[in-house]
């Protein structure tokens, strides 16, 4: 069983470090999740701009997600801006200030053949420096199987690696020689370095944007219908910096809402939600249609 932390403490912040992931358990109370699920399921009923099926032709059951939610969104703004996450994240980045990167659910059905290949979020995201974290709540219980897998200290060890479109499981077109091909971690060598939990609904995992990871089940179908909700945050030193042609929309909105390029997070779809007492303003409308 790979280690877990009740609370927040010297040994909770070491091992995120050193890992580039923590599992903290109890730390997301049962009216938080209703209030996500509530959340979750309105988005589902009213898709937004950013809602993605990344179903493979031919699989029996969905692989959905979506973000950018919480400007149209009360149950997520609430939160993403409001509930533990933030205070979480900014004790395990030693934040001076934060800001909400981006909110993001994300439902494989019963039946599933596919999830999220190997892979470390920071090549998805128009932000580089600083610290940056996600916050990941599952809804459901959760075996290990059913969860995500981890590489221990990949957020230290490796260089940026090429993003994959997640529904073909291939690199993205335009993306260039800065990023490097993906490593067989399936491969036994990396067997030592793998972590992953059996988590209950209330516990979160939190992991470094350049900490690898995918989901735990590969192509086997699983068992039931699983959500789950990855809050992203980033320090006072995180810059915005656009990447290239597979982010270019999100780059794009970004920009539209006021947000300068290769400059400090200062719009207001990326909010400051830590300290507590900042007021989060809902973008106007014709920055999140």
């Amino acid at each position: 069983m790979t280690e877990a932390f009740t609370t927040i403490d010297d040994d909770a912040r070491a091992a995120y470090r050193r890992d580039g992931v923590v599992c903290l358990r109890g730390m997301i109370g049962a009216d938080w999740r209703r209030l996500i699920a509530q959340g979750i399921e309105a988005d589902r009923a009213d898709p937004g701009r950013f809602f993605r099926d990344q179903t493979p032709e031919g699989s029996p059951a969905r692989y959905l997600f979506s973000y950018w939610m919480w400007p149209r969104n009360p149950a997520i703004r609430r939160a993403a801006c409001e509930g533990p996450a933030p205070a979480v994240a900014a004790d395990l980045l030693a934040a001076e200030r934060l800001h909400l990167l981006m909110d993001n659910w994300f439902l494989r059905e019963a039946g599933a053949l596919n999830g999220a290949p190997w892979h470390h979020d920071e090549p998805y995201f128009d932000f580089a420096g600083g610290s940056m974290c996600a916050v990941w709540i599952p809804l459901e219980d959760a075996t290990a199987a059913e969860g995500l897998t981890f590489i221990a200290g990949s957020h230290r060890d490796f260089p940026l690696f090429a993003p994959k479109n997640f529904k073909l499981d291939e690199p993205f077109d335009g993306v260039g020689a800065d990023y490097a091909a993906m490593p067989d971690f399936d491969d036994p060598a990396f067997d030592e370095r793998r972590l992953s939990w059996e988590m209950a609904a209330g516990d979160c995992l939190v992991f470094d944007l350049r900490t690898v990871h995918g989901a735990s089940a590969g192509r086997k179908p699983l068992a039931k219908t699983i959500r789950r909700l990855s809050l992203r945050y980033g320090d006072q030193d995180v810059r915005f910096h656009p990447r290239g042609p597979w982010t270019e929309e999100t780059a794009g909105f970004l920009i539209d809402a006021g947000q300068r390029p290769d400059a400090p997070l200062d719009c207001p779809m990326l909010p400051r939600v830590w300290p507590p007492g900042a007021t989060v303003a809902r973008p106007a409308p014709e920055a999140v249609s």
